[in-house]
């Protein structure tokens, strides 16, 4: 009888954990489900476990990127990057302790359910992009983008794990970059061109491992196959993606067009940023959901023509025909088979069981003031920044960002436009006594490109803000009524009409009633709640809606 690599392991204790359930393994280590003493909760262990056929230096580079893994993440703080509680070795066995995913993988999740729908997949990119964005900020490529290492909590929000074999980029401006040999060792079927021929990459190599990320999510199918690693680089490196509105009858040329900009094959013809990708393809959604149908094959086989005839010559940097490969390429592609065949490549951790089906429903109407609109744990986010306490009854935020970044909360899927809403705010930490910034979104478009936000801060005796995000309209003044400093309560509420707004605060009438001048006010949106201020954290309790009629 086959014994699981792995299971030996189970009822042993590691740190503080003992070992439980095996969740999966890969190459070079295994996942367990384990209970952690102080404090006390479940928890994941990742654990190195070598093959018995790796010779000594395969043995060590394992290592060496497992340690890399660990320390990588411990220096990523974001809500959709997975975080490493701690790591260490005992009994030759070095480990890395995570939080527990209850959801498992996307890659997993599209097994079992098929394809997404566009607005999930809308949902999912935007988290992903996200992380992306902050660790390319912090100059840091994941160079492994894909489902397998993208995982899902029990209410659908994910986190991006994995960063054994990212590489750190060169943080000086004007540096030059050089080859990366561990470039290589990301996943044939995700990788980019240029880190398949070797070549210097940074964050937009990231970019097109997303591009076919969202791709596979969206066809249940992945852009190229082929049947050894050599063949397949190739087709990343020269041919272009085939048309995803020829497999799916929503997908629109504009969502097409997009998904193949960051498929391009040269770095300078992606988008720049994972934030630029989401936002088009956020547009692109919203835009498509009122295209008709019929003619629609016409028009798509057109715009994959154009594409092919736009298409890239050569892979980036090489200005050759895409009949031709340079030598030295040529000896960088026979190194990834190499790397690959030998072991090198970082198998995927295949997780199991527990996934919790969280796929958008349709829109719910808001058609009464029924309950707490906070206890609906489905449809707002929950992680380490965004939490919900039961025994309190109060919806928290923490902001965890970077100084003056806010962090916003999204009621999805429940758009509102004429409403009468409550709800009350209370100060839980303030650093080091700062002005804090907190309030209330409303009317704001699934991907948060346009909305209102009613603020307020406490400084100068207490202030408001009422603004747009798109900058078109903004006004502010004084807030007498505003308990300020921690513990406090302030209870606002809001009336909105048409491109009228009034706002009273712990009963008090804040001014008189507002008006968006501007010729296109925001009529229709979901509602949300918004935390500047890095270490600040604000408890919302009591959020009620009543629609109105005009």
């Amino acid at each position: 009888m086959t014994v699981t690599r792995g299971q030996h392991l189970l009822g042993k204790m590691l740190g503080a954990c003992v070992l439980e359930k095996l969740l999966g393994y890969g190459g070079s280590s295994a996942v367990f489900l384990a209970q952690q003493h102080n404090p006390d909760r479940k928890v994941a262990v990742k654990v190195f476990l070598p093959r018995p056929n790796m010779n000594a230096q395969m043995q060590k580079d394992f290592y060496q990127r497992f340690l890399h893994e660990a320390e990588v993440a411990c220096q990523l703080d974001h809500p959709n990057i997975m975080p490493v509680y701690s790591y260490g070795e005992q009994d030759g066995l070095p480990y890395i302790i995570m939080p527990y995913m209850s959801g498992g993988t996307l890659s997993e999740y599209i097994a079992k359910y098929g394809a997404l729908s566009l607005q999930d997949a809308l949902w999912y990119l935007q988290q992903i992009a996200s992380a992306l964005d902050y660790s390319h900020e912090h100059h840091c490529v994941h160079c492994d983008v894909k489902p397998a290492n993208i995982l899902l909590d029990s209410n659908g929000h994910i986190v991006l794990s994995d960063f054994g074999i990212a590489y750190i980029a060169q943080s000086d401006e004007g540096s030059t970059p050089v080859r990366n040999p561990d470039a290589l060792r990301g996943t044939p079927d995700f990788i980019s061109p240029e880190q398949a021929m070797g070549y210097a990459i940074d964050g937009r190599s990231d970019i097109y491992s997303l591009g076919v990320t969202l791709y596979y999510l969206l066809a249940k199918n992945l852009p190229f196959k082929a049947d050894s690693t050599l063949a397949l680089a190739l087709l990343h490196i020269h041919e272009i993606a085939p048309s995803l509105a020829l497999i799916r009858a929503d997908v629109s040329p504009a969502i097409d067009e997009i998904i193949h900009k960051a498929l391009a094959k040269s770095p300078e013809q992606r988008f720049q940023s994972t934030g630029a990708f989401f936002a088009a393809f956020a547009e692109a959604v919203n835009a498509a959901e009122a295209l008709p149908v019929t003619g629609k094959n016409a028009r798509i086989l057109a715009h994959q023509t154009s594409l092919l005839s736009n298409m890239a010559c050569g892979p980036p940097g090489t200005g050759r025909s895409r009949t031709r490969i340079a030598g030295g390429a040529l000896l960088w592609l026979v190194a990834i088979v190499v790397l690959f065949s030998g072991g090198y490549m970082m198998a995927p951790i295949v997780l199991g069981h527990g996934y919790v089906e969280t796929s958008v429903t349709p829109e719910k109407l808001a058609t009464n003031t029924s309950g707490d609109l906070l206890t609906d744990h489905d449809d707002w986010p929950e992680s380490r920044t965004f939490f919900y306490n039961e025994q309190q009854k109060q919806y928290h935020i923490l902001n965890t960002s970077l100084e003056r970044v806010p962090l916003r909360a999204i009621y999805q899927n429940h758009k509102y436009s004429d409403f009468y809403m409550t709800v009350t705010m209370s100060e839980i930490h303030s650093p080091n006594n700062s002005s804090d910034y907190y309030g209330i979104v409303f009317r704001s478009a699934p991907d948060q490109s346009r909305y209102y936000l009613f603020e307020v801060r406490s400084s100068g005796g207490g202030q408001y803000t009422l603004w747009r995000s798109d900058n078109q309209w903004m006004t502010s003044g004084a807030l007498p009524p505003l308990a300020m400093y921690t513990g406090k309560r302030n209870t606002v509420t809001i009336e909105a009409r048409g491109n009228t707004f009034s706002f009273t605060i712990n009963k008090h009438k804040i001014g008189k009633t507002f008006s968006d001048p501007s010729k296109s006010p925001l009529l229709t949106g979901e509602i949300g709640l918004c935390v500047e201020e890095e270490g600040t954290e604000i408890a919302f309790s009591d959020l009620y809606i009543t629609p109105l009629k005009r």
